[in-house]
């Protein structure tokens, strides 16, 4: 079976490098890919941006499944196309991606289906958002409604960190300056993250994590696609697997399926755990990033087979197993990130940890120079995921790791997992 990933990330890389595990893999292929993926994958020369080019390398590749890693290439359509062209995909439709792609729809889809959640108002801009805020008490969080790269969101305490955040993306330093915004209660509690695999009726429980978005230690700095995980989630057992299945999961099957737009493929839900009960704060349509790393690295199942299970769409027939270890992620990024950074600096150490049995560095922003050695590439350059027994056996090795690798500028957070 030949399978193409798309993506360049830390993500891909792990999906990777439990892909080439399987013994069912004939010819593994990902694009763009990075340095590390290459070691554990071919990389295929694509124009990812044009769908009618990877369509093309699938018919002449023979490729039976893709993989997209990014919820940009969701947003974009990519399963749409490619499944009316005869090719599989594990990810749902651009419709069914609204989930995570537009916060307003996700809010209204949790009024119709009853799924607790923030209370909430929508905004037509950011312009009418600044008028809108100063009626209200605050602590607020605000949302932008479409896409901005794990930056749309904002907890402000005082007016002013709103009007900051507002500002910026009326200047469209966030990306869409004409999207709505979603203002919501702030609610108090631990957040978590639960991940299912889903086939358009059924879902599985995969795994759950605590991730830290913040760039900074004591979770201060801007936000981040994310710094660092730990799984499974503090959270986690089997009466809140069961309450997040019952109460959020299924019911939004239930109404994607009445819509018309069936979701399948990885679906994670963010939720608040308050005195009130289990809050719905939203949702991915794909596997996140960090998370990824770190709850595949605690699946015992082959995940080759799961995604067959929902290409089949028989996920109610596997049986998911996760191991009882407890596995950590921290990225290492470069200085500047997430907003402006400088690229080509050459990482040294990274070659000490090539064949470790419970820990993984996973490339995310790293290509060769022309003299072969690994330079940065982007924001978050290296993710390094490691398992033991508990919890704090395991961010002992991977923080060994993190001591261990470095470049000019780099940096990490050093309170993942507190």
């Amino acid at each position: 079976m030949n399978i193409l990933v798309l993506g360049s990330g830390g993500r891909e890389h792990s999906i990777c490098y439990e892909l080439s595990k399987s013994k069912k893999i004939g010819k593994l292929f990902c694009a763009p890919g990075n340095a590390g993926i290459a070691l554990v994958s071919k990389i295929a020369d694509i124009n990812t941006k044009s769908f009618i080019s990877i369509s093309n390398f699938c018919k002449k590749n023979k490729i039976a499944m893709v993989i997209p890693g990014s919820e940009e290439y969701l947003d974009k359509g990519i399963s749409d196309f490619l499944i009316m062209e005869g090719i599989s995909v594990i990810g749902p439709s651009k419709f069914a991606s609204s989930l995570e792609t537009s916060k307003y729809f996700t809010k209204k889809l949790c009024d119709l289906s009853k799924i607790k959640t923030a209370k909430w108002i929508v905004c037509d801009d950011a312009k009418h958002a600044k008028k809108i805020i100063e009626e209200r008490k605050f602590p607020l969080v605000l949302k932008m409604d479409s896409l901005a790269a794990g930056k749309g969101v904002i907890v402000a305490k005082t007016i002013n960190e709103a009007k900051i955040f507002l500002n910026n993306i009326i200047k469209g330093n966030l990306g869409n300056n004409k999207s709505k915004i979603i203002i919501e209660e702030c609610l108090y509690g631990e957040e978590g993250s639960f991940f299912f695999a889903v086939d358009g009726t059924n879902a599985k429980f995969i795994g759950s994590a605590k991730d830290y978005k913040r760039v900074y230690d004591g979770n201060k700095g801007l936000n981040t696609g994310g710094m660092g995980c730990i799984s499974p989630s503090p959270k986690e057992t089997q009466k809140v697997v069961s309450s997040i299945m019952v109460n959020i999961i299924k019911p939004t099957l239930k109404t994607m399926n009445k819509l018309g737009y069936p979701f399948t493929g990885f679906l994670y839900a963010g939720v608040m755990f308050t005195k009130k009960g289990i809050y719905l704060i939203e949702y991915n349509v794909r596997l996140g990033d960090p998370e990824c790393q770190a709850v595949l690295a605690r699946i015992k199942n082959n995940f080759l087979d799961i995604c067959i299970a929902l290409k089949k769409k028989n996920i109610k027939n596997i049986k998911i197993k996760l191991q009882s270890a407890v596995s950590s992620c921290v990225v290492i990024a470069s200085k500047g990130y997430p907003e402006s950074y400088e690229k080509g600096k050459q990482i040294k150490g990274i070659e000490l940890y090539k064949n470790e049995k419970n820990i993984k560095v996973y490339h995310a922003g790293t290509k060769k120079n022309d003299k072969g050695n690994y330079i940065t590439n982007g924001g978050r350059v290296l993710n390094i995921v490691s398992k033991a027994k508990n919890i704090k056996k395991s961010l002992e090795l991977t923080y060994s790791v993190c001591s261990n690798i470095s470049w000019k500028g780099s940096f990490f957070r050093k309170d993942i997992g507190s």
